[in-house]
């Protein structure tokens, strides 16, 4: 009876094991399921709504994020090691629970999860009812012959390197190694030094001197491509008039814009030769060869070290945790916010369709339009001196006055 006892034992001890081995690959591949069927009732425990946010943004406090209405999201409650060896003994879907970190609640697999987990920890197919080797389709050939088909894998000993490759590989390894093999090694060394003549008094043979410096060749400085200007039919604000014309004559050939005066033809046939031609080809053979050029080297820097160091989202802290001012007063939700230049007055626009102006250092509200309809946004012109906001009403975008006494109309 005890040996009985004893070999149940190590059967649910195995059997467990093999649950928490395919909890642990569930988590790994971040499966989850559940026996109970799919529902979207409001019964059910809702998820967390951070957003792409990583988590070890949080590490270290009580909440994981925001929700839609500014209201901390708490950190789920975890159990103890001691919990859970007694819930281990308790709950019989223990072995079967992974904990979700991302929306902080415990998933139960289901059986299908856990027998795909299993099929791939044994290295098989997802698929319980995959056919790796589907039934061979018979082919039939007029001419009689027989040819043989078959869908089963390749032997694995054409793959394999050969043994007898192998020990002859190592047997030219320790031939290599042995003292004999150095000595014969040296000596035909010590041979083909004696044989090699003696260029001692040939100049190539002679180490030089100082440092040779090799020239390198430098790009010639590139042409200028050719704009509407030079074509044989510019359009007529390229060509010049009578005063441009003179005005081009009595100018520098320096300072000229242009090195020549456009002109239209109807055809191409009819464009005469270039009278500036051999001139320009004689300045650009100057300046390949009479003007200095050198080579400048240029910095390479890594652009990540021009970044400025940034500190830690620790300390930053990019979430709120005092509570400065309130601004209370919009029925709806509050969908824009605009500060005006000064500083000194807000903004903001609700989905109850009004815009209020409030005072930023008090916090009062000072007054309120009310538009109809949904404000969607609302922005100050950036001009101080103007004191004139806009506000998005559905399709139509609205001027408003804000600081004027009393408040007009809006206008469109």
């Amino acid at each position: 009876a005890l040996v009985a006892a004893a070999a149940d034992a190590a059967a649910e001890e195995e059997d467990g094991d093999d649950e928490a081995e395919a909890r642990r690959g569930a988590a790994a591949l971040g499966l989850g399921g559940s026996e109970q069927p799919e529902s979207d009732s409001e019964d059910e425990m809702p998820l967390n709504t951070i957003g792409n946010v990583p988590l070890e943004w949080y590490d270290g406090f009580e909440h994981v994020g925001y929700d839609l209405e500014g209201r901390k999201i708490m950190r789920g409650a975890r159990t103890d090691e001691l919990d859970a060896l007694i819930k281990r003994f308790d709950d019989p879907d223990a072995n079967r629970t992974i904990h979700d970190a991302l929306h902080g609640v415990d998933v139960v697999l289901s059986q299908e999860d856990v027998a795909l987990i299993r099929r791939l920890q044994r290295r098989r197919y997802p698929g319980a009812t995959f056919d790796p080797y589907p039934e061979t389709v018979p082919f039939d050939f007029p001419d009689g012959k027989v040819h043989p088909l078959s869908s089963a894998p390749p032997r694995k000993a054409p793959f394999l390197p050969s043994k007898d490759e192998a020990k002859k590989v190592m047997r030219l390894v320790m031939a290599m190694r042995s003292e004999q093999y150095q000595r014969s090694v040296a000596n035909r060394r010590l041979q083909e030094a004696k044989e090699r003549p003696d260029y001692q008094q040939l100049i190539w043979d002679e180490p030089p001197e100082g440092e040779v410096r090799h020239r390198k060749r430098l790009p010639a400085p590139k042409v200028s491509l050719p704009g509407n200007a030079e074509s044989y039919n510019p359009p007529k604000e390229y060509l010049f008039t009578p005063e441009e014309a003179k005005a081009w004559e009595k100018m520098d050939p320096a300072d000229r814009p242009l090195g020549f005066v456009p002109q239209a033809y109807d055809a191409m046939r009819k464009v005469p030769q270039y009278d500036g031609l051999i001139r320009e080809r004689f300045e650009r053979c100057l300046d390949l060869y009479l003007c200095p050029r050198e080579a400048k080297t240029r910095l390479d820097i890594d652009p990540d070290s021009l970044l400025p160091q940034l500190p830690s989202p620790a300390e930053l802290r990019p979430f709120p945790e005092r509570l400065s001012s309130r601004f209370v007063g919009h029925a709806g939700r509050v969908l824009s916010v605009s500060v005006s230049p000064s500083g000194e007055h807000l903004l903001s626009a609700s989905a109850d369709g009004t815009v209020k102006l409030w005072e930023v250092e008090t916090g009062r509200c000072e007054r309120t339009c009310s538009l109809g309809a949904e404000v969607r946004s609302v922005r100050w012109c950036p001009n101080g001196e103007t004191a004139v906001a806009a506000a998005v009403v559905g399709v139509k975008m609205l001027l408003l006055l804000p600081l004027r006494e009393p408040l007009p109309a809006a206008v469109r």
